[in-house]
């Protein structure tokens, strides 16, 4: 039964019956992390099997022990479940089980571990010791992922390409913003299917007269795969679209995310943001440059609306939790979403954390301590003033 906080109805489209559920609140009781986490991995000084240097990607395996990606280190690590380390896999260059890009892909069938190179644009699977027992790049069969791809129940990759068109710098104003348009599409047992083109994507802004950037709280396309499909949206609003594998909309799920207005006490905490930035690139930064020369041109870009979220976790029930755009608020905010799309549950976890896996009541993020060392930890997931 569909709960009292979520209105489901039936609206037409050009493609059809589709059901809409809109929810106006979590349906259940909203969550933080434990005082402490169930486990911590990651030291300043001690043993190199303990030490990261960029964590780029970690996944709970059904054991409990826990694998992560570290592309300094160009390897893969797994620990148990009290975060003792078991091996190690993995180094720089080109052949089988060495890496230039790491990233972890989840939820895939056929292999403990799944790992996605995004220089060299390939799968690795490895077995649960750590050995390589698959390879395949994925320019082999036509896949060519912008950014990290996301597995289908059926060994399958939900992908978006590189944009189908980009948009000329030149036909632009300096100072304009526009989004790439990007398509979605689904790869399994050697056959591509297109599951929605011309998607509003990735937002870049003219910075002069020959050149655009990434714009500064820009919006992007985030999608999720789940055995029934994929969940897509654009992140202009609250709102995402399922589609099953041929591609037809079957389910909208919106819900009422906190404001995306951008105010002035966000606008003073990203230039504070700038300004420890500048002061790890070079200590000697004069504020009075930063002030005069450097902050105007970064306010000049920053627009009025943030995006509503950044990326899409799905779990084994269908369900999916959501990141909500992290510069909206000082810490992190997360919503769950069930196969249905109804929101049932709100997370708020410490500023600086950022999601790596997650089941419904757990969360595994990776942290940097005092001394700007990344950690990865298990937390639990309590209900607010439980």
């Amino acid at each position: 039964m569909v709960s009292t906080l979520a209105l489901v109805a039936l609206v037409a489209t050009p493609l059809g019956a589709q059901e809409v559920v809109e929810s106006a609140a979590p349906r259940d009781a909203d969550l933080t992390l434990t005082d402490e986490p169930l486990v911590r991995i990651g030291l300043v000084d001690g043993p190199l099997d303990y030490i990261f240097g960029d964590v780029t990607g970690a996944v709970r395996l059904d054991d409990g022990s826990i694998v992560v990606a570290d592309e300094q280190s160009h390897n893969v690590r797994r620990y148990d479940a009290d975060g003792r380390h078991l091996w190690t896999s993995g180094r720089e260059g080109d052949g089988p089980g060495e890496y230039r890009g790491l990233r972890l892909l989840r939820n895939c069938p056929g292999a403990a571990i799944t790992v996605f190179d995004w220089v060299l644009d390939r799968i690795t699977e490895l077995d649960s010791d750590g050995n390589v027992v698959d390879t395949r790049a994925l320019n082999s069969i036509g896949v060519r992922p912008y950014g990290e791809p996301a597995c289908s129940p059926d060994r399958g990759l939900v992908f978006t390409p590189w944009p189908e068109d980009q948009g000329s710098v030149l036909d632009r104003a300096v100072g304009e913003s526009w989004r790439w348009r990007m398509s979605l599409r689904y790869a399994q047992g050697g056959r591509m299917t297109v599951l929605r083109s011309g998607i509003p994507g990735a937002e870049r802004t003219r910075i002069s007269r020959t050149s655009a950037r990434p714009s500064h709280w820009g919006r992007d396309i985030a999608f999720a795969a789940v055995d029934a499909g994929a969940w897509y949206g654009t992140s202009d609003d609250y709102e995402l679209e399922h589609l099953d594998w041929t591609g037809r909309v079957t389910r909208i799920a919106r819900w009422a995310g906190p404001g995306l207005a951008v105010t002035d006490e966000q606008v003073d905490r990203y230039r504070d943001y700038w300004w420890d930035y500048l002061l790890t690139r070079d200590p000697n930064e004069e504020r009075s440059r930063f002030e005069r020369e450097v902050w105007p041109e970064v306010r000049a870009y920053l627009p009025e609306r943030f995006p509503a979220y950044e990326s899409l976790l799905a779990l084994a029930d269908g369900s999916i939790w959501i990141r909500a755009y992290r510069w909206r608020a000082p810490g992190e905010e997360l919503h769950l979403l069930d196969r249905d799309g109804v929101w049932i549950r709100r997370l708020t976890m410490p500023s600086g954390s950022v999601l790596l896996d997650a089941g419904p009541d757990w969360v595994l993020i990776s942290q940097r301590d005092e001394f700007d060392v990344p950690t990865v930890a298990l937390y639990k997931l309590v209900e607010t003033g439980g």
